[in-house]
């Protein structure tokens, strides 16, 4: 019965995380080597508390990791450096008590070099647009 309710919580957690009807918001980007974010986003993360969605959803932060290092350890430490990137913006988001659930997301198949996390709004299923084909499509 345990591992009956372990798949629902893998299943469910995977599902917090597709989120194909998102909004950009913001992308944050970071010099070389760093995970700590200009001035200047931390201006626009205030606007965003201040101005939040409207709706239930969930805001989502995400971080593209290249992993084509030529070694391991430049590997393992581009992943620790997203991480905490990502670590930086949702503890300032926390501390600001930004009201809607904040999810982070490490994406490790990225072919290009990015210094930058993506803030996504996610609605929620129920809030997605439907649409209903007629016949005379």
């Amino acid at each position: 019965m345990k591992w009956i309710a372990a798949i629902g919580l893998l299943v469910t957690t995977n599902a917090l995380a597709q989120c194909d009807n998102n909004t950009h918001i913001l992308d944050i980007v970071y010099p070389k080597n760093s995970s700590y974010f200009s001035s200047q986003y931390s201006s626009k993360l205030k606007q965003l508390t201040k101005n939040t969605q409207q709706g239930s959803g969930y805001l989502l932060l995400e971080f593209k990791v290249n992993q084509a290092q030529s070694t391991k350890e430049a590997r393992e430490y581009n992943k620790w450096l997203a991480q905490r990137r990502i670590d930086r913006v949702k503890t300032y988001l926390n501390d600001a008590a930004y009201p809607a659930p904040v999810i982070t997301r490490l994406l490790t198949a990225s072919t290009e070099e990015n210094r930058s996390v993506s803030v996504l709004w996610c609605p929620d299923e129920s809030e997605q647009e439907v649409r209903i084909a007629s016949k005379s499509e």
